[in-house]
């Protein structure tokens, strides 16, 4: 999972007064918390999902929308905000996210396709409907004759007019399947969303009053309806919009919740035809609309209005999938749902972050007060408050410690960058350096899925080390040598003439500083080359830490300025470093030279006696001010020289079709990583033969 659930439930609980909205529902951790619900919910059925949030207060914002393979969230919504607590505004944002998965799921996309293909030429899919009302039977026919010599304008919005209508029964639908489905923190989100928007619902005459359409007005009842099963008519309108909804109530209800999405698209022919004279209303203003610019003109206006005057301000999901099949098939039990309604009603009128403010003018009194003791009372029970203190006082101090440990390393970093003489290739250029100050759970996450391979490998780099480290210090006799001063009597009849022997005597332990720069350029994307170097970083990063020999790693790209990303440093103790490496990316340019000599200007002033560098990259140098080609590769070749000479062992790995170019450059430092598999031999053999030279 991207995170703990768990975890984040009680970040939430207990953070409420510590972190805004904004920092904790856009945070990264919370959208893998949502994406983890969207796969748990899609994945059996192959559709992969995203999650993004976003937070926009503005009014016209869009609450939530997907195209089908990411879902849109703002956690800025007029609905979520007017939740009083945190808990409740993240059950909000889980209810939208359901929505969204339920279009995804539930929505037959090629059918709405098809539905709009016909409609904007004239006609009325999949049949123009029939009625037993002899009025309305020719309406219908007056209707389907209109639709066929109307212009294209015309046609264009009585499809949008039938699409939003079609929304509106399309989400009632959804969100039934979801809260069969998934009748746990998703049905919740999903009430409490409803309940919520109706209640915000202005009232008929209050619609009627700032312009609604009166079509928008009809439909705003058939949300209100489906949402919680009722209307909200508080202040008691009895006129003709009234009238339609219940005539149009039968239709709406018999289509809402039926598999068939057919039967959906005859209810929207149906209500289309019997409130056409709200459509004609619609389409005059549309004209209008049309003479006073143009018909791209009075089709934005058309949608931006129906858009503003629907409660929710629910948007038109995007797709071309058929939709799932319901196991078992899909009832929906409206008595029971309206039992769930009213619970979560209930549970809501009592849920409060703080008690308003009440203007108020006396209160009441009972009597004279007086003072007891309870000489029994010997606490409240709870044990932990010590270890809760002391959890949370160890929590911060290593949070702090950490933080000033990067402070620290940043001014090192940035002191070094000052003083470093690049030479005339890279005059003028300026160095930026990045380092995550934490590490989130995505990167955990990633880390652990593909670290467990890699770190077999780096058990044996270690052991191979370990067996290079023990002969280096031990005394003992080398034998079967074909030259030497001492014969070895039982190995006179070798065939081969290797009969002399000599003693090993003990050396000096054999101490070792390292240093792993890594190109990411935005070339590196190909062939998996980011991969592979990020892979060999969790191994060499593994190994170097287990057998503490000191490490520093760092990336780095060119855009403006050559830019350092550090993931560990040689005095680095911080256990989140192994997380970091997560991050390496292809990202701009590479002004190579430059980090090069910086990375070797800060492994020279470690005190080990042997220093590696290891460097991965392409070979393809690309910076600017023309740093690229031939040129720029002579100054890596000068660098490697001039460092090799002060004694920098040089390891220049390269992946698949890039060793020509990494040979050209480093030569003999040269070693092929492809196959990571035979990295732990190669690196070694490498070490052990710089080391005895």
């Amino acid at each position: 999972m991207r995170v703990s659930h768990k975890e984040l439930k009680r970040k939430i609980n207990q953070e409420q007064l510590k972190i805004t909205d904004r920092e904790l529902f856009c945070s990264r951790a919370f959208a893998g918390f949502l994406t983890d619900m969207a796969e748990a919910a899609t994945k059996r059925y192959k559709r992969k999902i995203k999650v993004h949030v976003f937070y926009d207060e503005s009014e016209n914002a869009k609450t939530a929308y997907t195209d089908n393979e990411i879902i849109s969230i703002n956690a800025g919504n007029s609905v979520t905000r007017s939740f009083p607590t945190k808990v409740l505004r993240s059950d909000s944002l889980i209810g939208m996210n359901a929505h969204e998965i339920g279009h995804i799921l539930f929505t037959d996309f090629p059918m709405m396709k098809h539905y709009c293909q016909e409609m904007s030429r004239g006609r009325m899919y999949p049949a123009v409907p029939s009625f037993s009302e002899w009025e309305i039977e020719e309406k219908a026919k007056e209707v389907q004759e209109f639709l066929e010599n109307a212009d294209d304008l015309t046609r264009q919005a009585i499809t949008t007019v039938s699409q939003f209508l079609f929304n509106v029964l399309e989400d009632g639908y959804i969100e039934a399947r979801m809260c069969d489905a998934f009748p746990g923190k998703y049905a919740t989100g999903i009430r409490l969303n409803n309940i919520r928007i109706s209640e915000m619902a202005q009232s008929i005459s209050e619609q009627l009053k700032n312009g609604a359409y009166r079509f928008s007005v009809l439909l705003n009842l058939l949300i209100q309806y489906h949402r919680t099963g009722d209307i909200n008519n508080r202040d008691g309108y009895d006129g003709e919009i009234l009238d339609m909804f219940y005539d149009v109530l039968p239709v709406f209800e018999n289509a809402l919740y039926d598999d068939d999405t057919k039967v959906r698209y005859e209810a929207i022919n149906q209500i289309l035809i019997m409130s056409w004279d709200y459509v004609q209303e619609i389409l005059e203003q549309v004209k209008e609309n049309q003479k006073k610019q143009n018909e791209a003109y009075a089709m934005e206006e058309l949608q931006k209005k129906l858009h503003d005057e629907l409660t929710g301000k629910t948007e038109e999901a995007k797709g071309d999938t058929a939709p799932v099949t319901a196991q078992g098939g899909f009832s929906f039990d409206r008595d029971k749902e309206q039992e769930k309604r009213k619970e979560l009603q209930e549970v809501l009128s009592e849920e409060t972050e703080r008690i308003p403010l009440l203007e108020t003018e006396d209160f009441e009194t009972k009597g004279e007060g007086c003072i007891s003791w309870d000489k029994e009372y010997s606490g409240s029970g709870y044990a932990n408050s010590g270890s809760d203190i002391l959890r949370i006082l160890n929590e911060m101090s290593k949070s702090n410690a950490v933080r000033g440990l990067n402070d620290s390393l940043w001014d090192q970093l940035n002191e070094q960058s000052k003083r470093l003489e690049l030479g005339n290739a890279h005059k003028g250029v300026n160095f930026r350096i990045f380092r995550m100050p934490g590490v989130d759970s995505n990167q955990i996450k990633a880390y652990n899925m593909v670290a467990p391979p890699l770190l077999l490998y780096s058990k044996q780099l270690q052991k191979r080390w370990k067996r290079i480290l023990k002969e280096r210090v031990s005394e003992g006799k080398q034998s079967g040598l074909l030259m030497g001063r001492r014969i070895e009597s039982r190995m006179l009849m070798n065939q081969e003439g290797k009969i002399f022997s000599k003693r090993n005597l003990p050396e000096k332990k054999q101490d070792l500083a390292v240093a792993l720069l890594i190109d990411e350029s935005g070339s590196m994307c190909g062939l998996d080359r980011a991969t592979y170097a990020r892979a060999a970083a969790i191994m060499v990063y593994d190994f170097c830490k287990a057998m503490r020999i000191p490490l520093s790693i760092i990336g780095h790209t060119e855009a403006n300025d050559v830019e350092l990303y550090v993931y560990t440093d040689f005095d680095s103790n911080d256990e989140n470093d192994c997380y970091r490496l997560m991050d390496i990316s292809a990202r701009d340019g590479n002004r190579d030279g430059a980090a090069l000599r910086f990375v070797a200007e800060r492994l020279m002033k470690q005190p080990e006696s042997s220093r590696l560098l290891m460097l991965i990259s392409d070979g393809q140098p690309a910076g600017n001010g023309g740093y690229i080609g031939t040129a720029a590769e002579e100054d890596l070749r000068g660098i490697h020289k001039e460092y090799t000479r002060k004694g920098i062992m040089f390891v220049a790995a390269a992946i698949g079709t890039d060793k020509e170019n990494i040979e050209r450059i480093y030569g003999d430092a040269f070693l092929d990583i492809t196959d990571l598999q035979k990295l732990p031999f190669l690196l070694v053999k490498r070490i052990e033969k710089e080391i005895r030279r």
